[in-house]
């Protein structure tokens, strides 16, 4: 009969302090969080009066690794108001027209021709580097992790 794990093993502390330094060595991923949703600026839009655009909740969000993204629909010249979309963006390219494609920069917006009579342009505007257009801060969950070993640690200390 093989003997029993130390009662050491058992311990909820002991299994809390190997999980927390095996998450500590995992790879991070740096993700991007992004609003995801649908928006207007400016003054003279109709709905305003009965709708809340959903891009004041912070809760509406997506995440990506490469680019969050927002489109500017300009309704028509001379309004004084734009409605806009706001989205993560998976791909590294943007089709401009039926045959051109730009890579995408950071901060930086493109126009997107839909081909129409008249043609209707939309506005592309692309960043990855800040607040919900930057990377996580990965640093800031390993140090959590760290942190709740340290914790561990130190509370089997004190119940043993």
């Amino acid at each position: 009969m093989l003997p029993l794990p130390s009662a050491v093993f058992l311990r909820p502390t002991y299994l809390i302090t190997v999980l927390s330094f095996v998450l500590l060595f995992l790879p991070a991923v740096n993700t991007l969080t992004c609003h995801q949703c649908n928006g207007w600026s400016g003054r003279g839009y109709s709905p305003r009066k009965y709708n809340v655009p959903t891009c004041d909740n912070m809760n509406n969000m997506c995440y990506t690794t490469i680019f969050c993204v927002k489109i500017v629909d300009p309704i028509e010249r001379g309004r004084h108001y734009v409605t806009y979309k706001s989205d993560c963006y998976y791909q590294t390219t943007m089709l401009v027209n039926a045959t051109i494609t730009e890579t995408i920069s950071n901060r930086r917006c493109y126009q997107y021709s839909d081909g129409g009579q008249p043609p209707k342009t939309y506005q592309y505007c692309f960043c990855n580097d800040r607040d919900y257009c930057n990377s996580a801060m990965t640093t800031s969950s390993s140090l959590i992790t760290l942190s709740i070993a340290v914790l561990a640690a130190f509370c089997s200390k004190l119940i043993a």
